[in-house]
């Protein structure tokens, strides 16, 4: 632990905001925004500390920014930009006193890191003494022009000693709103094998279409995934088939709506597609079924039940988790040697490590009768996970 008092720091920061009358005019909402920068400094600093530290381990976190997303509720997004600044930030102690300070907003700090790499953040970490105090009266537009050209000499720098091989780098993930949001950064050689591909894959608009050019892009870029996924032999996919899960329901007048194994909903129009070329697991809620309830007959998972499983659970049950149900095993919730049965109401999905992390001593868990996982520490806090899928335990 540190020897680390913050509570004079926070208690003149929460006795500033009292202060504010706030009264509407730009000048309450400056005043805001400059205590809000001074807070996510003290929060950047902390965690910091916490990272170096490893103490997320205590409450059964992966990382850093996995704990940002359980513990403090944050987005994606959001945790994996703290976690980034924190540790960047904690090499630089000039940056974040001036941060702490409020001489240096959050918006700079932002454009400082995202210019820094592990090759260049040592020599910006030897200069930042004089270069950053003439940072701080910058606008926003100066200073990602100071900083682009700070980067852009350094760089220049060390590649006359050493030429590094070209970065590439891509990023895909889910948006709160159920889209996904795609980015990426490649060399010369790798960004034109993708420019190629997508010229060649780009379809024109059919009768009665009339996409944007970034429409187009995007339809040729899946058309280019789903044929590596229509052609590719080496992976198999385990328990279940390598393409796109769909949860589809039926209802009793034949119409059919459907969403993604770990949620997104998708168009009817989307899934009636889909449901014209695809192979078909069964699972009927009301009625004759696979079965899903082996007793203690076998210890194993066999597929129809862990594919039942995963249309309940959806990815890893530990809370704050979303590790996807290809890295994750079948959990008796009690174990199988102590007479736990292999049924739907004694398993749930989780990740190898936190599989691992529950039977450790101090860690206990439950299932309670809606799907609802419980899971209690070893400080004995309480976490509760609902299942994101459609079968009820």
């Amino acid at each position: 632990m540190y020897d680390w008092d913050m509570s004079g720091e926070l208690r003149e920061l929460s006795e500033a905001v009292e202060s504010l009358e706030l009264p509407v005019d730009t000048d309450a909402l400056a005043d805001v925004l400059s205590i809000m920068d001074r807070l996510q400094a003290k929060a950047a600093r902390l965690a910091g500390e916490i990272d170096a530290a490893s103490l997320w381990e205590l409450d059964g976190a992966t990382s850093l920014t996995a704990w940002c997303r359980q513990i403090g509720r944050m987005t994606d997004g959001g945790a994996s930009s703290l976690s980034r600044i924190a540790r960047r930030v904690r090499s630089l102690p000039v940056t974040a006193a001036m941060w702490e300070a409020g001489s240096l907003s959050s918006g700079q700090i932002h454009v400082i890191v995202a210019n820094l790499s592990d090759r260049t953040i040592g020599r910006f970490a030897e200069g930042e003494a004089s270069f950053v105090p003439l940072l701080a009266p910058l606008t926003m537009i100066e200073t990602v022009t100071a900083m682009q050209e700070w980067r852009r000499r350094a760089e220049a720098e060390l590649d006359d000693h050493e030429k590094p091989e070209p970065q590439r780098s891509f990023h895909h993930s889910r948006t709160l709103d159920g889209h996904y949001k795609s980015t990426g950064s490649y060399d010369p050689d790798s960004g034109s094998v993708i420019e190629t591909a997508l010229r060649l894959a780009t379809t024109p608009d059919a009768d009665g279409e009339d996409r944007s050019p970034a429409e187009r892009r995007a339809d040729a870029e899946v058309a280019v995934h789903q044929f590596f996924l229509d052609h590719q032999r080496k992976h198999r996919g385990g328990r279940r088939r390598p393409h796109v899960d769909v949860v589809v329901d039926i209802a009793s007048d034949g119409e059919v709506s459907g969403r993604l194994i770990d949620g997104p909903v998708l168009p009817a129009a989307a899934v009636k597609r889909l449901l014209c070329d695809c192979a078909v697991h069964r699972v009927i809620t009301d009625g004759p079924s696979a079965i899903l309830d082996y007793g203690r007959s076998t210890r194993t998972v066999p597929v129809d039940l862990f594919n039942a499983l995963v249309l309940r659970d959806g990815h890893c049950r530990h809370p704050g988790c979303d590790r996807p149900p290809d890295w994750c095993d079948a959990h008796h919730i009690k174990p199988w040697e102590e007479g736990g049965e292999t049924s739907l109401d004694n398993l749930a999905l989780k990740c190898r490590r936190h599989h691992l992390l529950g039977h450790q001593p101090g860690w206990s868990d439950k299932l309670l009768p809606d799907g609802t996982y419980v899971v209690t520490d070893r400080q004995g806090r309480v976490w509760r996970s609902v299942p994101p899928g459609v079968l009820a335990a």
